[in-house]
């Protein structure tokens, strides 16, 4: 399938968010085996964070009325910024948030 994966009665499915969903959090549709669904993105989300939706996947061939679920991995994709404003935005958002993802890698070495 061009969407789903499946993984025995689970269905796995890779959905891209904007910046802005994945960090304060958002309601967005996702095609499941059975139509449109509604999944909760937290708020913080990270790009490669796994998210479960409960009993979306496949009938369980061994479990007479049990299902999988359907597991998400959230894709954050990063804006292509147009114009001038935007990156001006973009900076400040950095000063404003001016944590550093790589300071645990200098740690562990």
């Amino acid at each position: 399938h061009p969407v789903f994966t499946r993984a025995g009665d689970d269905i796995h499915l890779t959905v891209p968010v904007t910046v802005p969903e994945a960090a304060l959090g958002a309601k967005v549709d996702v095609p499941t085996i059975d139509g449109r669904a509604q999944l909760k993105i937290p708020p913080g989300t990270q790009s490669g964070q796994k998210l479960r939706m409960r009993e979306r996947g496949v009938e369980s061939a061994s479990h007479a009325g049990q299902r999988g679920d359907q597991i998400v991995t959230v894709e954050v994709v990063v804006p292509q910024l147009q114009d001038e404003r935007s990156r001006e935005i973009m900076r400040e958002l950095a000063k404003l948030n001016n944590q550093d993802p790589r300071v645990k890698l200098f740690d562990q070495a």
